[in-house]
């Protein structure tokens, strides 16, 4: 029998009939450890420098940009392009809802989904790269209010406000319950319209998100009025690379990504993506 694997044809001989001194089980160990070989070689294959690196991620910028016409981009999308050059593969990104994205890196239909934060839950499903950014949290309210004036030093000095979150969004990291926010918006456009609006005393969202809201939606609203600070107690979530677990090839290729992360940082790249997203001063991170 012949198998084409990658390009390459392979000639696999198996009996045409079973052998009658063959015992039937060391026949099944046989064909068993038949496709435990194959697997080992399409797991190689896919490890190959020139095989390509498959990643999919939902549209969320300044992290991952898909425009109509114009060339995917964002901060990790630009760093994951510079890490697939240094591994030497040609790299192809899927727009695709978060859970589809998921499901087929589960799988191995696709290699890696895009800016995961940690869950010690998927952790038993996923292998996690090391992380390559870490979110500034951040409370929006109106200047001039009564927030403005006060001291917010602790949680519990936040508590006594209203306020105002996302639908399916997870606050965890502020030590906030999340029952206990308004979280009728279905965005952040809509969170922040709320706050503007007077219907919550805060918003709660991480920085970066709110610059990729102003630099990409056309109708962000005007922020003159509003402030903004750094709770100083909540912790700043980290995004990574997921890969499926028990997949061949899995643990080589999460071997590659951390590497080609840490020389990302080194090299100072990972920075001057920062600068190029995430800074407002920064002429290239205005509205694009």
């Amino acid at each position: 029998m012949q198998m084409t694997l990658n390009g390459n044809t392979l000639d696999i001989l198996l009996p045409t009939k079973a052998d009658p001194g063959m015992p039937i089980h060391h026949l099944t160990q046989a064909l068993r450890a038949m496709v435990w070989v194959l697997s080992l070689l399409a797991g190689a294959a896919s490890a190959q420098p020139n095989a390509v690196l498959s990643a999919c991620a939902s549209h969320t910028p300044p992290f991952v940009l898909f425009a109509k016409g114009e060339p995917v981009s964002g901060f990790s999308l630009e760093l994951l392009q510079a890490m697939s050059k240094k591994i030497g593969r040609p790299l192809r990104v899927s727009e695709l809802p978060w859970a589809h994205c998921l499901q087929d890196v589960r799988s191995g239909a696709i290699n890696l989904a895009i800016d995961a934060y940690d869950d010690a839950e998927r952790r038993k499903t996923f292998l996690y790269s090391t992380p390559y950014h870490t979110l500034t949290p951040q409370v929006f309210y109106k200047a001039h209010s009564l927030l403005d004036t006060l001291q917010i030093k602790e949680v519990r000095d936040l508590e006594r406000f209203k306020g105002c979150g996302v639908h399916d969004y997870t606050y965890e990291h502020y030590d906030l319950d999340a029952a206990k926010l308004d979280r009728g918006a279905a965005s952040d456009l809509q969170m922040m319209l709320k706050l503007k609006a007077g219907h919550c005393d805060y918003a709660i969202e991480e920085l970066e998100y709110i610059v990729g809201g102003r630099n990409t939606a056309a109708n962000w609203p005007d922020e003159s009025d509003l402030k903004s600070m750094r709770p100083v107690w909540a912790r700043g979530p980290q995004v990574h690379f997921l890969i499926g677990r028990g997949l061949p090839g899995a643990a080589e290729l999460l071997t590659e990504i951390d590497q080609a992360i840490a020389v990302a940082e080194k090299s100072g790249q990972t920075n001057a993506l920062r600068r190029k997203y995430f800074d407002t001063a920064n002429p290239a991170a205005k509205k694009r």
